[in-house]
């Protein structure tokens, strides 16, 4: 029996908590209100971590309870600030992009058939490539070797086929 007492303790403990919390909130924005002041406020919206802060609450008692969160809403909406600015969309992707014209888009058969005809093209620039340095190596080795064959005297350089 007494285990089952216990989580209700502990539900009811929570509960008094969130109203003790709430308390906090509203004694805080009646004493900004006496002072002729609003809640903190960062960037055109109420400023959480201040009100947290002042208020002594935890990470999660604004959003997680309700009754909290309506009194910030309604605080925000009196004053005209806004309630929070998490979430909101930096301002250069706010602005709307342009509309691709249908007319340039390209068929992804064509765009596939070319990317496959860039491939090819590629492997064969790379191929000839490797051809003309070996190319370039046997001409400069057949310059050596005549030249070597010159010295020595004993092979013309043009009896060396390369």
């Amino acid at each position: 029996m007494g285990k089952t007492s216990q989580p209700s303790q502990a539900r009811k403990s929570n509960r008094s908590a969130g109203r003790e919390a709430a308390e906090r909130v509203r004694l805080l924005i009646d004493k900004c209100a006496a002072q002729g002041g609003i809640l903190p406020v960062k960037n055109g919206a109420l400023w959480h971590a201040e009100i947290k802060r002042q208020a002594n609450l935890s990470n999660g008692q604004i959003d997680g309870n309700s009754e909290i969160k309506a009194m910030l809403q309604a605080h925000a909406d009196l004053h005209e600030v806004q309630y929070s600015r998490r979430g909101r969309v930096a301002p250069e992707e706010d602005t709307p992009r342009e509309v691709a014209d249908a007319t340039l888009m390209v068929p992804i058969e064509r765009l596939r058939d070319a990317q496959m005809r860039l491939s090819a093209a590629e492997r064969k620039n790379a191929e000839l490539r490797a051809e003309n340095a070996r190319l370039r190596s046997q001409l400069m080795r057949g310059d050596e070797v005549a030249e070597l064959i010159a010295l020595g005297g004993r092979i013309e350089p043009g009896e060396l086929d390369l």
